[in-house]
């Protein structure tokens, strides 16, 4: 019974490291999809439909849309955030990034889930790439004004890019370690009765 213990409790901590995500950042697109082995999907904003992509604006200040291949959108500091739900889990985003439509704003910061993204994408962005690859699946990413100086952030987003989350080996030996440690430990208790 003392194995079995331990054998949970390293299963445990193996379980909690994970939950603590290494996040990578990247301004050049080739990078992005080096790092994600050349397998994403794009969006490019060329209609208004956006297949696998639901996008919920929080608060008021918004002014948005899609038109033009990009999404337009604004977001007010403390008042309003964008959110952008994958309908499969993914480990990495990028998009580009045009912050000057209302002029320099607060520049923006990025959440996977709720870990935030660093640095945030700077009020000086027209147009470039800006992307993160995650080592922890998420499904939803949200965009929230930033740090620098200004009223609200206007900004366009195109060819937004997410690379679907595959579980890794390591994922399936930890799920395999654990469902044993269970049978183990069913299986000794049905024999102490």
């Amino acid at each position: 019974m003392k194995n079995i213990k331990q054998l949970v409790a390293v299963i445990c901590l193996g379980a909690a490291s994970i939950a603590n995500a290494s996040v990578l950042t990247f301004t050049d697109r080739n990078a992005w999809i080096a790092a994600v082995n050349g397998s994403f999907n794009e969006l490019t904003f060329d209609s208004a439909s956006t297949p696998g992509l639901s996008i919920t604006e929080i608060g008021s200040g918004h002014s948005s849309g899609v038109s033009g291949g990009v999404y337009h959108d604004r977001v007010v500091r403390d008042d309003s955030f964008t959110t952008y739900t994958f309908a499969n889990a993914v480990y990495a985003v990028g998009a580009n990034w045009d912050l000057t439509p209302g002029g320099a704003g607060q520049g923006l910061q990025l959440f996977a889930g709720s870990e935030a993204i660093t640095p945030q994408i700077a009020n000086s962005y027209t147009g470039q790439f800006f992307g993160f690859v995650s080592t922890n699946a998420f499904t939803s990413f949200s965009v929230k004004a930033g740090s620098d100086a200004g009223i609200a952030e206007t900004h366009d987003v195109d060819n937004l890019l997410f690379a679907a989350a595959v579980p890794e080996p390591e994922t399936y030996a930890m799920l395999l370690s654990g469902l044993c440690a269970i049978g183990l430990a069913r299986r000794r208790k049905v024999k102490a009765k």
